[in-house]
């Protein structure tokens, strides 16, 4: 079961990496002042990964990539290639943290509270490094996907550094959805179930769920929907048989009803890891470099 989990989040990585023209994880040599597994807390996950272009100062905007893995797995150093290439080659900040994977003691809204102390880290990082790293743009594959989407919708106005916009690449966005419970490719309804009450930090079985109803959406990036949001990417394939596509559907509604400025990047017949559309892996690939453009340049 979780080789198959494995098996999803390493797709999705190439498949990112590939959206910057570069090859899979592996050793890097960097290009820019690269400050590597800074602790920003006493977790041994705790731990983030800074670059900064050469000769940066001033104010700059930053990318933060986080990694997928259902929660319970994965970890930040798939994305030492594309840190180097963003600080480097497009001039902008970049980050990746570990966070505290789920469990019966650690939920969603501790790896928020991960996040947050990350990005306070980075930022005083980055004065050291004399820049004012000042806004950021949030991405990431699955469940970073997931944690991109809530943390820059709930915590935009509390954030250390201000979320300007955010990319997601086939992340949930719906935990109380039923359609996740049933014929997912990471286990049965039980394995499903087990691993939604450690993200909401609320125990139940498939047959009490609507008990946790709450505690499932206080989680959910679409409770946090509204006209204040930050402008967003989804990213998601038609057969995903992880996250459900009516996860995807029900965020674009959500965003649509409030006027937010979006793109649903549909991979038509695609499943989780986006392995097909060309058209859509070449808009995914315009749109991250847009948003790049607009939004932290």
């Amino acid at each position: 079961m979780f080789e198959k989990i494995a098996a999803f989040f390493m797709a999705i990585i190439n498949f990112f990496l590939g959206l910057f023209g570069l090859g899979g994880v592996g050793g890097q040599n960097y290009d820019c002042q690269a400050f590597l597994d800074m602790s920003y807390g006493t977790h041994e996950r705790q731990v983030v990964d800074l670059c900064i272009p050469d000769g940066a100062s001033g104010d700059i905007g930053m990318v933060l990539f986080i990694h997928g893995g259902a929660w319970i797995q994965g970890d930040k150093e798939g994305y030492a290639e594309v840190l180097n290439y963003g600080a480097s080659d497009i001039g902008v900040a970049t980050a990746a943290l570990n966070y505290r994977y789920i469990s019966a003691d650690v939920d969603l809204h501790d790896v928020l509270d991960d996040i947050d102390a990350a990005l306070a880290k980075v930022k005083q990082k980055g004065a050291e490094a004399g820049v004012n790293i000042n806004k950021v743009l949030l991405t990431g594959d699955s469940a970073g996907g997931h944690l991109s989407m809530l943390y820059a919708y709930a915590r935009k106005n509390t954030a250390p550094i201000a979320p300007v916009a955010v990319v997601s690449n086939s992340g949930p966005t719906d935990l109380y959805d039923d359609n996740f419970y049933h014929n997912n490719a990471m286990g049965d309804t039980a394995f499903v179930t087990q691993l939604m009450s450690y993200a909401c930090g609320q125990s139940f079985t498939y047959e009490t769920k609507e008990s946790a109803m709450a505690a499932l959406y206080s989680v959910s990036p679409i409770a946090y929907v509204s006209a204040e949001c930050v402008p967003t990417v989804i990213n998601h394939g038609s057969a995903d048989t992880v996250v459900p596509f009516s996860n995807a559907v029900t965020l674009d509604a959500l965003l649509t009803q409030y006027g937010v400025e979006h793109v649903f990047n549909v991979y038509e017949g695609a499943d989780h890891d986006l392995g097909k559309d060309d058209a859509a892996k070449d808009r995914a690939d315009k749109l991250i470099h847009e948003y790049i453009a607009r939004f932290l340049k």
